[in-house]
């Protein structure tokens, strides 16, 4: 009788806190088609500066990116890196935070131009990613002594419960290579947004973030194609200040999309609601900063079969060493948001 009484409350606490955070799932991991995001890509036109600033400021550990001659091939013509004479880079990860997505930084040719041009929110795509970190105040001053700067420093932002209350989040937007935004989160009283090292008390990629020019365009592929959950919507007013190129008091549509039964790999939905918005091309792999995301699936089948309904069109197996997921079998997509896809399928 006593242990059901335990059973009880403790199903009836974990109730309790669902409905007072919303970053956890109502939902099963069985129920995901695909993964919580694996891997973000970004093309850069510097790989030292890349390296100084995830390596030597964030903590994390550089891989060079090995390949043969003909992986190396086919990889381009699977990524459609038509301008790339040799693919060449790191992959940024953070051994100490297991489950976290890593950086995979490769070198762009010459002439490539930006993606999101200064850095500004107001164009259509991928904006940045985010990290948890506990220890805000001294990260802040290792990025800037390696010369890179933030959009405002340390803020606090309040963010709605279920129940109507609100709780604070401390949040530091850093202007990384490439014309990429990197925020660490620190959610105080509430579980971090992803897994963090004990020791540097910073964790690997927990989110990525990315502009649209319509919510119900993207949330339909989101929902359709890679099975992904709507589990918070919201509007804020931006300060200015956090988001580079906008206006203090400019509503933006904020949305937190997950893969069933996950807490982390998440993806962040932006709208300005107000003022001008400013679609750019090229978008994805044709252009610098961040250009890809990837997630893995137990079927790749299951997942063109999806596409296929969405999109009408057809996508094209590879099989080859992508690294750092060894030798797989995967497709590339491309997203409403001008970001390329790259699905992979987990090896039995």
């Amino acid at each position: 009788m006593r242990s059901l009484i335990v059973t009880v409350a403790l199903i009836a606490s974990a109730s309790v806190r669902a409905s007072i955070d919303p970053m956890l799932p109502a939902s099963s991991s069985a129920d995901a088609v695909t993964s919580p995001l694996a891997a973000v890509t970004v093309m850069s036109h510097d790989l030292e500066a890349s390296r100084v600033f995830y390596e030597g400021a964030l903590s994390m550990t550089a891989e060079p990116i090995s390949l043969t001659v003909d992986e190396a091939q086919l990889l381009k013509q699977h990524w459609a890196l038509n301008e790339v004479d040799a693919i060449e880079g790191f992959i940024f990860s953070n051994p100490g935070a297991q489950g976290s997505a890593v950086v995979r930084v490769l070198r762009a040719p010459e002439g490539m131009s930006s993606g999101r041009p200064n850095l500004s929110s107001r164009y259509s795509g991928p904006l940045g990613f985010g990290l948890p970190d506990t220890d805000m105040p001294r990260r802040l001053v290792e990025v800037q002594a390696r010369g890179f700067k933030s959009t405002a420093g340390i803020k606090r932002m309040a963010f709605p419960r279920a129940d109507g209350s609100e709780y604070t989040v401390s949040e530091v937007h850093y202007m990384a290579p490439d014309d990429v935004l990197v925020l660490g989160v620190d959610r105080g009283e509430y579980t971090q947004i992803g897994p963090i090292d004990d020791f540097t008390r910073i964790g690997g990629v927990a989110y990525s973030s990315f502009m649209v020019d319509s919510i119900e365009d993207s949330s339909h592929f989101f929902r359709e194609v890679l099975g992904y959950e709507l589990r918070r919507k919201m509007s804020f007013r931006s300060s200015g200040q956090g988001m580079p190129d906008t206006r203090s008091g400019e509503a933006i549509a904020f949305l937190q999309w997950f893969a069933p039964g996950a807490t982390t790999g998440y993806l962040v939905m932006m709208e300005l609601l107000d003022g001008d918005k400013k679609p750019y091309e090229p978008m994805g792999m044709a252009s610098t900063g961040l250009s890809m995301w990837t997630f893995t699936t137990d079927s790749l089948s299951s997942i063109i079969s999806r596409w296929q309904d969405y999109s009408g069109e057809s996508a094209a197996v590879l099989e080859t060493k992508v690294p750092p997921f060894g030798r797989v079998r995967s497709i590339m997509i491309a997203s409403p948001t001008g970001i390329s896809i790259e699905i992979i399928e987990r090896s039995n």
